[in-house]
């Protein structure tokens, strides 16, 4: 039967040929609930048993990636076609009963999933077919739009751009939620403009929180993110070079602001960095709050990792020694960095659930029991690599490429 019918269909509505159609019936309605950004579709007032049917939806923007998906059992649906001319985008969709004729006052079409921050169908087109799939009612339909239920969600689009990437947490939210952005430009390519606006052309503000991320409190409408990457010019270090195996994340790093050279031609890279550097780092990118005096002795209050370890330790991302110091000058080691990571993601409400044996690395005995967890789920993500097939190097220390590509891809994969 499907075989037939979608046969039939292409001869009949895929090549528009030309048919004699009985009068529309006013009763018909077309219900648009939104839910979730998605526009859930429900055909009111069908009286008669109908077998196939094409309705075509005209929605107020550009939406080249819209695509349906039929609800009811015993119905596909061969195609959609998706046609964007200036500011409206037409929707074509054909649904086909695969045994039973489509009917009752209320039948549950299936769910439009725009793509784009669109706006409701401005109006749609319908055409009804009978067993023999000829036309029994075609012409416009009334429209009628749902409410808003209380817990759909709103969607966040981020349109694609050129040279860098901008990732949305969380993509759907109810109004009043914020939502975060995180911008991740491309080597040698830096942020110029960021701007959203909701699906009723209203501008929505933004709000920097860190570097290269954004807040904003979600609307009611859907929102559309848009950003603009430019070149950022070529590093002056002459001990990191383009083809490095750590060059982009020295480059990303230090464009960002988040660490800098150690003078205005060397990065360093081999160095070892410090746990004052690494909370210093942290506290950049949570944007830099304003904090109070900390209670470690050996942090003096006008350290420039002062207000970064103030901050760390009053969130719970680092821990001082019994004897009351923090000792920011001590090298840093790896798995105190997945330490570190793993409680500011935490703390920031990241999932950080990943996780993944260490039984194939032969040091695994040499982890410090608070360091096992964090290990586990650094490496799961993608974050922190073994030293060699079969050895992490807990204990070892982070040299300053390292820490640039960790943090490169904690930025990327967590935040």
């Amino acid at each position: 039967m499907k075989r037939i019918v979608s046969g039939l269909l292409a001869l009949c509505l895929l090549c528009a040929l030309p048919v004699t159609a009985a009068a529309r019936d006013n009763s018909l309605t077309l219900t648009c609930q939104e839910r979730g950004g998605d526009v859930h579709l429900t055909l009111e007032g069908l009286d008669r048993p109908v077998y196939a049917l094409q309705l075509e939806l005209v929605l107020e923007g550009e939406c080249p990636d819209a695509r349906f998906d039929p609800s009811p059992r015993g119905v596909y649906s061969p195609d959609c076609y998706v046609e964007v001319d200036r500011d409206e985008t037409v929707v074509t969709i054909y649904l086909v009963a695969e045994e039973d004729p489509l009917s009752g006052r209320s039948v549950d079409l299936g769910t439009l999933i725009p793509g784009s921050a669109c706006r409701l169908p401005g109006r749609a087109e319908l055409l009804l077919l009978d067993q023999s799939l000829q036309p029994i009612s075609e012409g416009r339909i009334s429209l009628e739009e749902g409410k808003r239920e209380e817990g759909d969600l709103s969607r966040v689009h981020i349109v694609q751009a050129e040279h860098g990437t901008v990732t949305v947490r969380p993509a759907g939210a109810q109004e009043g939620e914020t939502v975060t952005l995180n911008v991740a430009p491309d080597a040698g390519y830096v942020l110029e403009i960021i701007a959203a606006r909701d699906s009723r052309g209203g501008e929505v503000s933004l709000t920097r929180d860190g570097l290269n991320r954004y807040t904003f409190s979600m609307p009611a409408p859907d929102v559309e993110v848009t950003a603009t990457f430019v070149p950022g010019g070529e590093l002056a270090f002459q001990d990191v070079r383009p083809g490095d195996w750590c060059y982009d994340a020295v480059r990303w790093a230090f464009e960002t602001g988040l660490m800098n050279g150690t003078s205005t031609t060397t990065f360093t890279p081999n160095t070892s960095t410090t746990r004052g550097q690494i909370v210093a780092i942290l506290y950049r990118l949570e944007g830099s709050p304003v904090m109070g005096a900390n209670s470690f002795s050996d942090v003096a209050s006008g350290a420039y990792y002062a207000a970064a370890v103030s901050w760390a330790s009053s969130n719970g991302i680092v821990n001082g020694y019994s004897d009351g110091t923090f000792r920011p000058n001590n090298l840093i080691t790896r798995e105190q960095m997945a330490a570190f990571l793993y409680r500011y993601a935490s703390q920031k409400g990241r999932d950080v659930s990943d996780r993944t044996e260490l039984g194939v690395f032969t040091d695994m005995g040499q982890i410090a029991s608070y360091a096992v967890e964090p290990l586990r789920w650094a490496v799961a993500a993608g974050m922190i690599n073994g030293t060699s097939a079969d050895t992490l190097s807990p204990g070892g220390n982070a040299s300053r490429a390292q820490v640039a590509v960790i943090l490169n891809r904690f930025v990327q994969n967590v935040l």
